[in-house]
């Protein structure tokens, strides 16, 4: 660990501490797919040889959000990477950021429950836990981490480019998608909101605006910096539009769970196509924002190539 700076005695680095929570959690989230996926298998060769469909379903279950759930904790890697390089300071592990992420490693095992709560069957002590444990695993990384952004930010006369307005604008999606995820694991609110857009509303929001976002800004910096692309103005258009219309695009899915608008429904009723058509809109520009990102990434990728082969002739010269 030489590359980075001696930190008092609190452990691994920021980023060590988050890919080791991942590995833990998503290996666990692995093993209960498989063993769903290998028993269905057998059961196919030998129909007598089943699971207990509640625990088939449960595994399923654990197995689809824990994942979800790690493809935030991943990425957020790079937000700890790419600003303490910009900022030029450490993202220093402390008791609290190691209390925060070993809490949200057994929360992230336990919370899945909170998408059983309208399932009968399910004990009741597990739908306490999924409710109480959802609302206290909003708390201890997102918190942290967002306060670390805040902080490390403040004061530190970083320059806004591409990469460094998408992670910091990441912080905001993410903790904007925790916001209707709580409120969703509310018993009482989840009986009515559960199978209606409040759903895909906040997994869009943390996904589009925190995870996608992320990731297009490291796309970004391992251009920038293995490269020689540069930030044009198109680029804080593109940003711009981005954010503006994914807000209008979780904002109509949200208002459509409140107007009880049902997911999974292939045709709508009327008084529900309104927010429909405001979620489409929204939809083709950010399809256009996201055209930018990507195509502006396969440039740089073309430009890093032609510098190595260029770099390899002038060695072997």
């Amino acid at each position: 660990m030489g590359c980075y700076p001696r930190q008092k005695k609190y452990g691994p680095p920021s980023s060590v501490v988050a890919a080791t929570m991942v590995i833990i959690t998503n290996s666990t989230a692995i093993l209960e797919g498989a063993t769903v996926i290998v028993v269905s298998f057998i059961n196919i060769i030998n129909p007598p040889f089943s699971m207990d469909p509640m625990l088939a379903k449960h595994l399923t279950y654990a197995f689809g959000h824990i994942f979800a759930n790690c493809t935030i904790y991943m990425a957020v890697i790079a937000v700890y990477e790419i600003l303490s390089n910009y900022t030029g300071r450490p993202w220093k592990t402390n008791k609290v950021f190691l209390i925060a992420w070993n809490c949200s490693t057994i929360f992230t095992l336990m919370i899945y429950t909170h998408h059983l709560l309208m399932d009968f069957a399910v004990p009741k002590w597990m739908l306490i836990i999924g409710q109480v444990f959802s609302y206290a695993n909003g708390l201890p990384v997102m918190v942290v981490t967002a306060y670390g952004a805040l902080m490390i930010v403040y004061h530190s006369a970083i320059k806004w480019d591409f990469a460094s307005s998408m992670m910091f604008l990441a912080m905001f999606g993410w903790v904007a998608g925790a916001v209707p995820t709580i409120i969703d694991a509310t018993i009482v609110i989840n009986h009515i909101m559960h199978n209606t857009k409040w759903v895909p509303g906040h997994f869009h929001t943390y996904m589009g605006m925190g995870v996608v976002a992320m990731i297009f800004g490291f796309m970004y910096y391992f251009n920038k910096t293995e490269g020689t692309q540069k930030e044009k103005s198109l680029d804080k258009l593109a940003i711009v539009t981005y954010f503006i219309f994914f807000t209008g695009l979780t904002g109509s899915f949200l208002y459509a769970g409140k107007i009880s608008a049902p997911r999974r429904w292939a045709e709508h009723l009327p008084e529900w196509t309104a927010s429909d058509q405001v979620g489409a809109l929204c939809g083709i520009f950010i399809i256009a924002a996201a055209l930018v990102f990507t195509i502006r990434f396969i440039v740089g990728l073309k430009k890093i190539g032609s510098n190595t082969t260029d770099k390899s002739l002038k060695s072997a010269s």
